[in-house]
């Protein structure tokens, strides 16, 4: 489906948009306040795709931090990361936090783009 010229562009990646609809098809996200993200690629894209949005305002989860201290990377920018990976391998979440220890973050199937804004932390995934 492609974005109607209405819906509020957030930003262009991988030849698509990601915006704020709440009737339109395409990979999405909900941030805490119940906003609804979708990314809608390009009319003739096969890829799979994968988002993940996370408001600035939302308090990191103590329990899920510790398991990223030893990085450099502000909580959300990894855990929407996190998210995308898990989204397009079709695996919980949860399930990469416990094998953080076997995580490769760079997978070379995975494309992984951020979009962020000064409210929301926004990562879209390619596989």
């Amino acid at each position: 489906m492609v974005a109607s010229l209405a819906d509020p562009i957030i930003a262009r990646i991988f030849g698509g948009v990601v915006i704020n609809c709440n009737d339109t098809f395409g990979p999405a996200s909900y941030d805490v306040h119940g906003l609804r993200f979708v990314f809608v690629p390009s009319a003739h894209d096969t890829a799979t795709y994968a988002l993940d949005v996370e408001s600035r305002d939302t308090e990191s989860p103590p329990f899920l931090v510790q398991h990223f201290e030893s990085t450099n990377m502000p909580f959300f920018e990894l855990w929407t990361r996190l998210e995308v990976i898990a989204k397009l391998l079709g695996y919980p979440v949860l399930e990469l936090v416990k094998e953080s220890r076997r995580l490769n973050l760079h997978d070379e199937d995975i494309s992984i783009r951020r979009v962020d804004t000064p409210t929301h932390w926004i990562a879209v995934g390619r596989l």
